[in-house]
């Protein structure tokens, strides 16, 4: 069995999913790990699947005198086959909310009895609200064009998404890890903070780094995932055994197959394969024209950058830009020539002056 749908919005999905009702009911070991997976890949659900999860179990007992202290008893008896928050985060238990009212109890022993979801919430108001505070607190940034495009991070750090893929993170990065949820392919490159370790997540894989670059390629439908190092070093792990992970250091790679393979450790062959140019390019410069640079990051990371030639074309720079992200690489050619910059509808503008 697969992984869930993506489109569980609602108890009322939740309850006409066959994968959900054979893991309530069931609880096979198979099925642990999927909804592990899904739960971190989706974790603005959360309270909406612990919300089903309850809603099940007092459809299952088909009455209506069920105490909520019973409920909550069943339900986090559900929960505790779930692995706490050492592997993927918002796998905890939390305290049930009023919701489970004697009302609502009734109008679910109606939706038993006729057999069909045909549910409707007594609490439409307060769900919206809920999802209007989990919209306002996570960002989606889907890439539906045919190229890769970089997604700037809150913390500076920065991905450059593939084509097909879609990068899930909260807003604001505060105190903690920093956690982001990848279906697809990505570039990463992550502002250095040994104090908060940055944590990318995807359906089979957990990536933890303090600040590097890699890539990282798991698709759903793709029974193969990899992640390859370009610098500093990562640990991984898979979903199906979060306990054991592995170090990957400069031009290494993980190659990750069905769930029974073995972990596969190697070389990286970034340069046959070539997926981002800013994988296999090397930014070191020695008195390299600004313009020149310039073009490369513009090309390279698919973000436009405008700034007036004729000022910067006697503009050299010289350094190692390899492990920053794309924006500290902009500031740091920047303060070399006394340049400032802005983010102006999705592109950099560069304000100069001449260097002659």
């Amino acid at each position: 069995m697969g992984l869930p749908h993506d489109d569980l919005s609602s108890v009322e999905d939740f309850l006409g999913n066959d994968a959900f009702r054979t893991w309530i009911t069931e609880k096979r070991p198979e099925d642990q790990a999927l909804w592990q997976t899904w739960l971190a890949l989706h974790p603005e659900k959360r309270e909406l699947y612990e919300e089903a999860v309850a809603t099940f179990l007092v459809l299952q007992g088909k009455t209506a005198t069920i105490t909520k202290e019973a409920v909550k008893e069943k339900s986090e008896a559900i929960l505790d086959q779930l692995p706490d928050a050492s592997g993927h985060p918002f796998l905890f238990r939390r305290q049930w909310a009023q919701w489970l009212s004697a009302a609502a109890v009734v109008g679910l022993l109606v939706w038993w009895q006729l057999g069909k979801p045909v549910l409707q919430s007594a609490n439409v108001t307060r769900n919206s609200e809920e999802q209007a505070v989990r919209a306002e607190s996570w960002k989606l940034v889907k890439n539906t064009t045919n190229q890769s495009r970089v997604v700037l991070l809150p913390d500076h750090s920065s991905v450059l998404l593939s084509s097909g893929s879609q990068v899930r993170f909260r807003k604001q990065m505060k105190a903690g890890s920093r956690e982001v949820y990848l279906e697809g392919e990505g570039f990463f490159e992550v502002t250095k903070n040994p104090t908060r370790p940055f944590i990318v997540y995807t359906h089979n894989l957990t990536t933890k780094v303090l600040g590097t670059s890699f890539q990282i390629r798991s698709f759903d439908q793709e029974t193969t995932a990899f992640v390859k190092v370009k610098t500093g070093k990562v640990t991984v792990s898979t979903v199906q055994s979060p306990e054991k992970s592995v170090v990957l250091t400069v031009n290494e790679e993980l190659q990750v197959g069905a769930p029974s393979s073995p972990l596969v450790k190697q070389k990286s062959l970034l340069v046959d394969e070539q997926p981002f140019a800013p994988v296999t390019q090397h930014y070191v410069f020695n008195y390299k024209p600004v313009t020149e640079i310039f073009d490369q990051l513009e090309a390279g990371y698919h973000m436009p950058i405008q700034y007036e030639r004729n000022l910067l074309k006697n503009c050299t720079f010289t350094g190692q830009l390899n492990d920053v992200p794309f924006l500290e690489k902009v500031r740091l050619i920047c303060l070399t020539i006394e340049s400032t910059y802005e983010l102006v509808d999705n592109q950099v503008i560069i304000h100069s002056r001449s260097c002659d």
